[in-house]
C-alpha cells in the first residue's frame, strides 16, 4: 500500500518498528527537537485507538491500572534504581539479591516479565534483564515519590469516582469535605478531607510534598515573564503615589504559599524589587518556614479573611484549583475587599482550553475531582469565576504553552 505522497505504509511501519526495537538508532536529532519529538508523541497515541479492534481495546484499557501497581511494587523493591547502577544485566537471582528484601524468585520473575512488556525493563535474555529508557526515566527520590503518592493516596479515590457520582446523581455536592477520596480512603471522620487525612500519615505526607516540589523542578515559573514583574512594579507605584515610599507598602502577597519558596524566588529574581514581601499560610506552616530577609510571615486562613489591605498584588499558587467554586468565591471575596483599585490579583495555576485540552490537563482535572471535588479550570470557567465576585481578567500570561500554566492577572471591577 502507497500513501498519497508515495511512501509506503509498510516502509512507514517498518521504519518504526526499527527504531521500538534499536532505541540506540533514534536520531539525536529527533531528541533534541523537542517540537519535533512532542509532534510524534501526540500523534502516535492518537493512532492507536483508530486501529484497534473491540478486543485490542479491552486488553488496553481494561488492565490499564496494572501498570502503575507494577510499578509501585518495583519501588518497594528498589528495581528501577538497581538496573539504572548497573552497567551489565542482571539474572533474576541477583536482582532478588540486590533489593535486599529476599523476594520470592518466581514472584519476582513474575513481576520483571510483565515490567518488560510494558518497557520498564528490558527482558536481555531468559531470565536476564536490563534498564530501559522508561525504567530510568522512572528512577530517583522524586519519581519514586510520584509513584508512591499516585498508588498510596489517589488511586483508591480515583476508582471511587463512579459510586461517588451515582450516590450524588451525577451532580457533585458543593461542599469541599464530601469527596470520592472519602469514600476510598477516609478512615474517620476526624478525616474529613485529604490533607486533614495527609496530616495522620507522615510518610505519605512526605511523599506527596517530595514529589510536589520534585514535577516543578526545572520548568519555567512565572518569574521568568519579565511583564508579570512589570505589573506589579507599575501597581506599586500607583499605590504608593502620594505616600511616603513604596519600601513601607506591600507589594506581593503569597496566600497559601507553605514555606515561603515562591517569596524567596522573587527576592532572589528581583534583587532590587521594592516594597514588603508577605508570606500567608496556616500557623503550623509558616511557623515551619524561613523566607529569609525582608520577607514578613503572617498566620492566616484564607477561607476567613484576608488581613493584608490595599496590597500592590496578591498571589496564588496552585491553591484555588483545590477548592469548588463556593470556596472560591469566599477566598477570592475576601481578596477583593482587601484590594484597592490599583492592586492586582494573581493567579499561578493552569488555564484550560475551552476546546481541545491535552490528557495531561484533563487527568490533573478528574484527579482534582477524586481528591478534592476540586478541577482545573478552562479559561471561560475562571472568567466566570472571577465576574461573580466583582473581579476581571486584565490579561493571562503563559510561561507553560504546552502545559496551559500561567498567570491571570486581575483587578477589581470598576462600578
Amino acid at each position: 500500500m502507497v500513501s498519497s505522497k508515495g511512501i509506503s505504509v509498510e516502509s512507514v511501519v517498518s521504519f518504526l518498528e526499527n527504531l521500538a526495537a534499536n532505541p540506540s538508532s533514534i536520531p539525536a536529532s529527533l531528541r533534541e527537537d523537542d517540537k519535533l519529538r512532542k509532534r510524534l508523541l501526540s500523534a502516535i497515541p492518537k493512532l492507536v485507538p483508530e486501529l484497534e479492534i473491540p478486543v485490542e481495546v479491552g486488553q488496553r484499557l481494561f488492565y490499564s491500572p496494572l501498570e502503575l501497581i507494577a510499578a509501585r511494587v518495583a519501588v518497594d523493591l528498589d528495581l528501577f534504581n538497581i538496573f539504572k547502577a548497573s552497567p551489565t544485566p542482571l539474572s533474576t537471582e541477583e536482582v532478588a539479591k540486590r533489593t535486599g528484601k529476599s523476594p520470592n524468585p518466581h514472584l519476582l520473575t513474575r513481576i520483571l516479565r510483565f515490567l518488560a512488556s510494558v518497557g520498564m525493563v528490558r527482558e536481555a535474555g531468559t531470565g536476564v534483564w536490563s534498564s530501559s529508557h522508561y525504567g530510568n526515566n522512572l528512577s530517583g527520590e522524586g519519581e519514586y515519590a510520584g509513584i508512591k503518592s499516585t498508588m498510596d493516596n489517589c488511586v483508591l479515590a480515583g476508582f471511587a469516582i463512579p459510586e461517588y457520582l451515582r450516590r450524588h446523581a451525577f451532580n457533585p455536592p458543593e461542599a469541599h469535605e464530601d469527596t470520592p477520596f472519602g469514600i476510598g480512603n477516609r478512615e474517620g471522620s476526624e478525616e474529613p478531607t485529604f490533607y486533614e487525612w495527609l496530616a495522620k500519615r507522615p510518610q505519605n505526607a512526605r511523599d506527596f510534598n517530595v514529589y510536589m516540589e520534585y514535577h516543578r523542578t526545572g520548568v519555567r515559573t512565572w518569574l521568568d515573564r519579565p511583564e508579570i514583574i512589570s505589573e506589579i512594579k507599575d501597581a506599586l507605584e500607583k499605590i504608593t503615589e502620594g505616600k511616603k515610599g513604596e519600601e513601607k507598602s506591600v507589594a506581593f502577597v503569597d496566600i497559601g504559599g507553605g514555606i515561603g519558596h515562591q517569596c524567596k524566588a522573587l527576592r532572589t529574581k528581583v534583587p532590587e524589587f521594592k516594597g514588603k514581601i508577605v508570606l500567608e499560610d496556616l500557623k503550623e506552616v509558616v511557623a515551619t518556614a524561613e523566607p529569609g530577609e525582608g520577607i514578613e510571615k503572617v498566620e492566616v486562613n484564607f477561607l476567613q479573611g484576608q488581613p493584608v489591605k490595599g496590597a500592590a498584588s496578591y498571589y496564588f499558587r496552585s491553591v484555588l484549583r483545590n477548592w469548588p467554586d463556593p470556596s472560591s468565591r469566599t477566598i477570592l471575596g475576601y481578596i477583593r475587599d482587601a484590594m484597592d483599585g490599583d492592586s492586582l490579583l494573581l493567579i499561578d495555576d493552569l488555564v484550560l482550553p475551552d476546546q481541545g485540552a491535552h490528557r495531561y490537563e484533563t487527568q490533573l482535572d478528574l484527579t482534582m475531582l477524586a481528591v478534592l471535588n476540586a478541577e482545573a479550570r478552562t479559561e471561560a470557567h475562571w472568567k466566570k469565576l472571577l465576574s461573580e465576585v466583582g473581579l476581571e481578567v486584565k490579561d493571562i500570561v503563559f510561561y507553560e504553552e504546552d502545559a496551559r500554566e500561567g498567570v491571570i492577572i486581575a483587578k477589581k471591577m470598576v462600578n
